[in-house]
């Protein structure tokens, strides 16, 4: 029976389902037709998140954010099609995403945990976009859109309650509007005809914290003991 409650008591404090909740902030890019991904054109971007961690290894998110992503034909002075377009764009997109995280050490607020991990994730993901500078009331596509999310991060560890992260997310997506880039008002097709071959797709890299909501801690040895002597 002693032996039943220890084990009990270990099993439950390493599975524990710790509960975080927090923000973040960065970066968001574009490829597609108007631009390469570029470092050099970034905007930018912010979101709030809910982390559920069923154990060390194996977290679930769920977030929602906002923000822009914009590109000009004026950066790539090397193409002749860029030259003779001429066009640019800024896009908004708000997005709900659910993501599943692997890390790859154990990580969490144990002895013999790590006080941080690298980690991989993917997901969908549901997204809205409304090109800024459109004046066409109807356009060939319908805004809101999905998406799959995945990419790298590293998680951090600074106490017992916050957590800190870096993430890099690319989104596939399966539009090719986010340019907002298509054959209107006597444009030239062979310049505005987006490729159906090549979707665009969206990056982000941002910085976030979160609180953890710890669970009570696991009753220490010299406590069992008392507990072992009463029964």
């Amino acid at each position: 029976m002693q032996k039943i409650i220890i084990l009990l008591l270990i099993v439950n404090q390493a599975f524990a389902q710790k509960h975080e909740i927090g923000g973040f902030f960065g970066g968001m890019f574009y490829k597609g037709e108007v631009s390469e991904f570029s470092w050099q054109t970034p905007d930018g971007m912010i979101g709030a998140m809910v982390r559920q961690n069923w154990n060390s290894a194996i977290s679930t998110q769920f977030s929602v954010s906002t923000g822009n992503v914009r590109a000009s034909d004026k950066n790539n002075p090397n193409s002749t099609i860029a030259t003779l377009r001429n066009y640019s764009f800024s896009t908004n997109i708000f997005e709900f995403a659910a993501v599943g995280q692997y890390n790859f050490y154990d990580f969490g607020h144990l002895a013999d945990a790590s006080p941080w991990t690298p980690y991989l994730f993917v997901g969908v993901a549901g997204f809205n976009m409304s090109p800024k500078n459109s004046q066409d009331n109807n356009p060939p596509y319908q805004p809101l859109q999905f998406a799959i999310p995945f990419g790298v991060g590293a998680k951090f560890m600074m106490n017992e309650n916050w957590n800190v992260s870096l993430q890099f997310t690319a989104r596939k997506t399966f539009t090719d509007y986010i340019d907002d880039l298509y054959v209107r008002n006597g444009n030239n097709p062979k310049l505005f005809t987006p490729n159906p071959n090549d979707k665009d797709m969206y990056f982000s890299f941002s910085l976030g914290i979160s609180y953890v909501f710890q669970q009570p801690p696991c009753p220490s040895f010299y406590n069992m003991r008392g507990v072992r002597r009463r029964l």
